[in-house]
């Protein structure tokens, strides 16, 4: 190792030792994607259109949500307890500020579907949270004005037949955890690896693939596996090594960025890895921090362990997954407990049982257990440290998994059962002002 590449390191050991929190501090984030669409075609509303996303955007502004600009373009808000901002495609994202209570982050996530379902109503549109858009083709959906999803169009087009599908048309469920050392760092990063094929197939919510039935589960994880295997889906090594701030510092170094950060401007980087960028010794933290948001793999580190895997759910489902990993990560118990069953996967293993869970579903296996028996253990454990509403909320996904149904397979059967039109499925699976 040289000198150079050493201290490159050492900078991003730094930043993740800085981020650790005393137990007392633990909170949770949760980030949610929505998908827009026509009520009357269900097609794709797009930013540029004349009742678009920015348009949207631009009703919504106010003394409690303030612009985010880029060039000319409004493409976010920001609210004092979450920030809206936009995916490649339009698909609307709410990260909601880290609270210690999810009761908490569900009244915030109210408020703001209070504010926004009226505007669309208004304007003729549903929002779907929902893992792959229903109805639009890809090439239909342009990309939105951000600088940062044109440099990753041109990239991310020549590395996986998937990746346009994955920046226009996924929409996903992201939960963000705390650590408070490397060693608690270690534990929940290898157990969220491990976790990854069952989330996956829990969360399964991706029912209609260019309005067509999906054949398969999880279809986001098959997208998120052909679009760039260099920074996406498993980070290699991670289930066959201790897997700390160092390795996953390499992990960083290793890639090319893509897109770098400097001096608040956006600059394509091409094929260059991060450990080979100019002026390191210059980077401000922002910018460190700009490179470690450039990989997308299940399980991603920043300040803090992002939960990646699962697809966008409505209420109660996403709070009720979002329980599902509170208990189970911030649960000493069950935290060790799932430690120790995940030492007996490899990369190699993992990678199978992620193929398997995608054709066989809650028949797949990890050794003698199906993937059913295993997520019926991991809400079992999760409720032992849960309160009676995260408890209550976790009942909605046990009845899904007793079945061996989920949302996405739920949502098929009815089409299939009652003959009900694409349209009307889509409204029956929007939010509406009424529910308010």
């Amino acid at each position: 190792m040289n000198m150079e590449f050493s201290k490159q390191q050492e900078r991003i050991v730094t930043l993740l030792k800085q981020a650790e929190k005393p137990v007392s501090d633990f909170s949770l984030g949760m980030e949610i994607e929505h998908i827009i669409v026509d009520n009357k075609t269900m097609q794709s509303v797009d930013y540029y259109e004349e009742q678009g996303i920015e348009t949207l955007l631009n009703k919504l502004i106010s003394s409690d949500h303030r612009p985010i600009k880029e060039d000319d373009h409004v493409v976010g808000l920001q609210h004092d307890n979450y920030v809206i901002t936009l995916e490649p495609g339009g698909q609307l994202e709410i990260s909601i500020n880290p609270r210690s209570s999810l009761s908490d982050i569900y009244n915030i996530y109210w408020s703001f579907l209070d504010s926004l379902l009226p505007v669309l109503e208004q304007q003729g549109q549903w929002m779907l949270a929902i893992g792959y858009h229903p109805r639009s083709s890809i090439k239909e959906i342009p990309f939105n004005p951000k600088k940062r999803y044109q440099y990753m169009s041109e990239y991310l087009g020549k590395t996986g037949r998937y990746a346009h599908y994955m920046m226009k048309g996924t929409a996903s469920l992201q939960v963000i955890i705390d650590y408070k050392s490397q060693v608690d760092f270690i534990e929940k990063f290898r157990v969220a690896h491990f976790l990854m094929p069952f989330f996956a197939l829990l969360t399964d919510n991706a029912p209609f693939f260019e309005g067509k039935p999906v054949e398969q589960f999880s279809i986001r994880t098959a997208i998120w596996d052909e679009t760039d295997p260099a920074r996406c889906a498993l980070i290699p090594g991670v289930m066959n090594q201790e897997f700390g701030y160092r390795a996953y510092a390499d992990y960083i170094l290793n890639n090319p960025p893509i897109v770098m950060l400097k001096d608040k401007a956006l600059v394509g980087t091409g094929d260059t890895k991060s450990s080979d960028l100019q002026g390191w010794e210059m980077f401000t933290d922002e910018e460190v921090d700009h490179l470690l948001s450039m990989v997308f793999p299940d399980v991603r580190v920043r300040k803090y362990i992002e939960i990646r895997m699962a697809d966008s759910l409505p209420l109660p489902l996403s709070f009720a997954f979002a329980a599902l990993v509170k208990n189970l990560f911030y649960g000493e118990v069950a935290l060790s407990y799932l430690y120790h069953l995940s030492l007996g996967m490899t990369d190699d293993k993992l990678c199978q049982l992620r193929k398997d869970m995608q054709v066989n579903g809650f028949e797949a296996r990890f050794g003698a257990t199906t993937c059913q028996q295993m997520l019926l253990a991991l809400i079992d454990l999760a409720k032992q440290n849960a309160t009676p509403q995260e408890s209550k909320w976790m009942d909605h996904l046990q009845a899904l998994v007793l079945k061996k149904e989920t949302p996405a397979s739920i949502s098929q059967q009815r089409v299939e059962d009652t003959g009900i039109t694409a349209i009307e499925w889509c409204a029956a699976h929007s939010w509406k002002k009424e529910d308010l």
